[in-house]
């Protein structure tokens, strides 16, 4: 059997979620021993970042940049991967960016439908894309993978999809679970101003995210805890004039550090791992990978009790209601005061976290292309 997965999420400057997805679940078909199975296509670049060349899988590229590929896919329904690649069995889009299957059996993986539940805190372009790319997934595609039950009983209930079609496959971690005893990095992350004991938040910044209740408990809890400072981790660009215009407005100022680009694994590992409690009260995630790699870093986990995120946290944290700000504060205070109870809670997570593996997310997902391609 021979599987084409579009890589073209790999080559984002910033990696979104689906590029982070994408990667780690290359990484772990390799690790299963897949490599040879697999081709990777994509558009025309002058440079390959060095995680997509170390890659054990072939790669072809199309005579055509990111957006022209793209576009000639949406209008034109061509070129398909097959003119690159040869024969595919299996074609898998990993994102919304549906290629056209030219005669192989097609795999679409749905993250969430965000763009469906909070238009409004999406550009014009930005909705259309993502929407047209749900959209395309449920009509073209003939199993559509998820990372949660959640967000499978969305896709059936809002894009009217025969649930026989739908495949949970749950995201994995791959932060390691010694991570906070690099010295190398713990004196990067001081430079950068980031010293326990410190709220860690990680995202970006968009109404679902839900920052300002994060805001409002730092402003909550920070009396009692003069030493405590806010910690808000994102991708550059992501601080919205809103929640800038929140912590100044509350005082948070000199108390909060804006961590903006990306850090390296290891950085983040670290971040995560010193974090004195991980604050995550989002209104809606199609999988919540940060909660899932704090827990694997061993930061003590408060967050939402909506959406995906209690199948991601089982009982290894505390789970709130994210629009009561004052249940989310005092969860957070909880742990603050009570190191019994945070250790314990960090030790459930890590135990939690490490049953979640991108080797097992690949071994579901080459199960999803072996019902495709027998007979």
């Amino acid at each position: 059997m021979k599987v084409g997965i579009n890589a073209e999420p790999l080559f984002q400057r910033v990696p979104t979620g689906v590029g982070v997805y994408a990667l780690a679940l290359c990484r772990g078909l390799g690790e299963i021993g897949r490599s040879d199975d697999i081709v990777l296509f994509h558009g025309s670049h002058e440079r390959v970042p060095r995680a997509v060349a170390r890659l054990p899988m072939e790669r072809c590229s199309f005579g055509l940049d990111r957006d022209a590929l793209y576009r000639s896919w949406r209008e034109a329904l061509r070129p398909a991967p097959q003119s690159v690649c040869g024969d595919l069995d299996v074609i898998h889009a990993p994102g919304p960016a549906i290629p056209p299957r030219g005669g192989a059996r097609l795999v679409a993986t749905i993250h969430d439908l965000a763009p469906l539940r909070f238009p409004e805190r999406y550009s014009a372009q930005a909705r259309v894309s993502l929407k047209r790319g749900a959209l395309l997934a449920v009509r073209e595609a003939e199993r559509v993978v998820v990372p949660s039950w959640a967000t499978a009983v969305e896709v059936e209930a809002l894009l009217d999809l025969d649930p026989a079609r739908l495949r949970v496959v749950p995201h994995g971690v791959d932060l390691p679970a010694d991570a906070g005893d690099d010295q190398d990095a713990i004196d990067e992350l001081a430079q950068r101003g980031i010293r326990p004991p410190y709220l860690l938040w990680v995202g970006t910044q968009e109404q679902r995210k839900n920052v300002h209740a994060v805001l409002d408990v730092m402003s909550g809890v920070g009396g009692g805890h003069p030493e405590l400072s806010l910690v808000l981790h994102g991708p550059n660009g992501w601080l919205g004039s809103e929640v800038a215009e929140g912590i100044q407005r509350r005082g948070l100022t000199d108390r909060t550090v804006v961590s903006e680009g990306s850090l390296s694994r290891r950085l983040l590992a670290t971040l995560y791992a010193r974090a004195t409690v991980f604050v995550f009260p989002s209104l809606y995630e199609g999988f919540g990978l940060p909660v899932l790699e704090a827990m694997a870093c061993g930061a003590p986990v408060v967050t939402s009790n909506q959406s995906a995120l209690p199948e991601c946290v089982g009982d290894a944290g505390l789970l709130v209601d994210p629009l009561d700000h004052d249940a989310v504060t005092a969860a957070v205070g909880l742990l603050l005061d009570d190191d019994g109870l945070a250790k314990e809670l960090a030790d459930a997570g890590r135990n939690r976290a490490s049953t979640f593996t991108w080797a097992e997310t690949a071994r579901k997902t080459w199960d999803v292309y072996e019902e495709l391609a027998s007979p």
